[in-house]
């Protein structure tokens, strides 16, 4: 069982700001906590309000894809 950031991979968040770039991170909450985020496939935007899957955690920020797309 991990703990902390490593941990949260595999869990889900909800889109609060708009996912679309590496360069540019969006944000998500998740465990109650606002963290910054990008999507995992490159040109995908995901729009607030989408319940997302954390697949990694990248130098603090979380690397998502939708949860319909599991």
């Amino acid at each position: 069982m991990l703990n902390g950031v490593p941990g949260m991979v595999g869990e889900t968040a909800v889109v609060t700001k708009e996912l679309a770039s590496s360069h540019s991170p969006g944000s998500v909450l998740a465990r109650g906590e606002e963290w910054f985020a990008r999507p995992l496939f490159p040109g995908t935007v995901i729009t607030p309000g989408t319940t997302v899957v954390v697949a990694d955690v990248e130098r603090g920020v979380l690397v998502c894809y939708p949860a319909d797309q599991s």
